[in-house]
């Protein structure tokens, strides 16, 4: 279960839908599934057999954050532990 957000962006477009900060290709209906599967998966496990996620680690300052890919640069990001998800927010973090 998603328990909290990195930001209020992220949140609101999760919950309402609201995506008025979110430009550059970002896919929403790919977005959207994906916070869904974050939302009901209990653990990584539930996540990492579906490819098409590219569930991964991150490292440097995102040490402890795993990612999943949306599509072309932008991601979910997040920590998760006890069966949940903390820190959600979808990012291009590659942008710097």
């Amino acid at each position: 279960m998603i328990r909290s957000w990195a930001n209020s962006r992220s949140r609101r477009f999760y919950e309402d839908g609201k995506i008025s900060k979110f430009r550059g290709g970002l896919d929403l209906d790919a977005a959207d599934d994906l916070l869904a599967a974050l939302d009901a998966a209990e653990s990584l496990k539930d996540l990492s057999p579906l490819k098409s996620v590219g569930l991964h680690k991150l490292s440097g300052d995102r040490a402890g954050q795993w990612a999943m890919t949306v599509n072309g640069p932008w991601r979910i990001c997040f920590r998760f532990k006890d069966g949940d998800a903390y820190d959600v927010e979808i990012t291009d973090y590659h942008r710097g």
